[in-house]
């Protein structure tokens, strides 16, 4: 039984309710990444192609490289749009995208209710099955995956820039084919798409590498005051705002920085809190080998995956390093 039989059931509805309908509004996560952006750009050109109407909507405007992904500029941002007028507001679906709760689609949630039915796709294993149709499978490596799967599912166009951004999203949150989600199908799929002339190399360069000097400078401090704890099983790095002010840098450009401490000998759970303004700090956490890291962040409010997880909270950052180490030293003295 391969993985589209265990679901069969949402697969063929969800493809059922896009090709009975004509207008589609989709989303994806407050801080978005490739896999959420680029499984959005695919399934709406794929919606186009159709001669449907589909509005992807995001928070506030890209930056490179996420800005680089194509078709990235048709995007609606919500800074910009505001309020959808009220011819905007009939929609035959709305679809959520790499979202595990509905929480996360920040600024998108106030479009979420009341404008067509609700549907969500995703592979995080703590997804609280928010929609009236749920396409949600923690074994696939990506949000990408089960969109191909879907588009397969349906029989609808799969062209060159379709199968681009689902690579895209699949080589991303893979780590470049590198972390333990890297599954055979997973590689079946991304050998499928380079069937339609997509360049992993040229994606790697523009959208994994695509980044300004100004990464250099933050990554340099990032890496000066990196912090090992719990006898070196816990490596931390804090980005303060300060440091985005002082290298001129963006948040996009932090992406990836919280794998450094991962290649230290030793260090089980890395670690790096993001100042996002005053009191607020996001967390992002990665293991490498046996720590459950979406149960740690669920102690938080957050969720994600066994490998990858995070959250933000709000308060002192002394304060909350001080709970969350508490926390993190419990379940790391749990032995696998």
């Amino acid at each position: 039984m391969g993985p589209d039989d265990l679901f069969e059931g949402p697969l063929a509805r969800i493809a059922g309710v896009l090709k009975g309908g004509a207008r589609f509004l989709l989303m994806t996560h407050e801080d978005p990444d490739v896999d959420g952006l680029g499984s959005m750009l695919a399934l709406g050109k794929s919606l186009r192609t159709m001669g449907k109407e589909a509005v992807l909507l995001i928070q506030k405007p890209l930056d490179p490289p996420l800005a680089l992904l194509t078709g990235a500029d048709k995007m609606h941002n919500v800074l910009k749009l505001g309020r959808l007028s009220e011819s905007d507001r009939g929609f035959d679906a709305v679809l959520a995208l790499d979202c595990a709760e509905r929480g996360r689609l920040g600024a998108c949630e106030n479009f979420w209710v009341g404008r067509g039915l609700a549907i969500n796709i995703d592979h995080h294993e703590t997804n609280t099955l928010f929609g009236e149709y749920n396409l949600v499978d923690a074994n696939s490596s990506s949000t990408g995956e089960l969109v191909y799967r879907l588009i397969k599912t349906g029989d609808f166009p799969l062209d060159f820039e379709v199968a681009e951004n689902l690579f895209a999203a699949i080589q991303s949150d893979t780590g470049s084919f590198r972390f333990s989600n890297t599954t055979s199908n997973a590689m079946r799929i991304s050998a499928d798409l380079m069937g339609y002339g997509v360049k992993p190399w040229k994606i790697s360069q523009r959208i994994m590498h695509g980044y300004g000097p100004v990464r250099l400078k933050l990554l340099a401090m990032a890496l000066s005051e990196v912090e090992f704890h719990n006898k070196g099983r816990i490596g931390m790095m804090v980005l303060s705002s300060e440091m985005f002010k002082k290298t001129g840098a963006r948040s996009s450009d932090s992406e990836g920085f919280v794998d450094y401490p991962r290649y230290v000998n030793g260090v089980e759970l890395a670690v790096m809190i993001r100042e996002k303004d005053g009191n607020t700090y996001k967390f992002s956490l990665r293991s490498n080998r046996w720590m459950d890291v979406a149960k740690l962040a669920s102690q938080f409010g957050g969720g994600g995956h066994v490998r990858a997880a995070g959250f933000t909270c709000n308060g002192p950052l002394t304060a909350i390093k001080h709970d969350f180490l508490v926390e993190a030293d419990r379940l790391l003295n749990e032995t696998p």
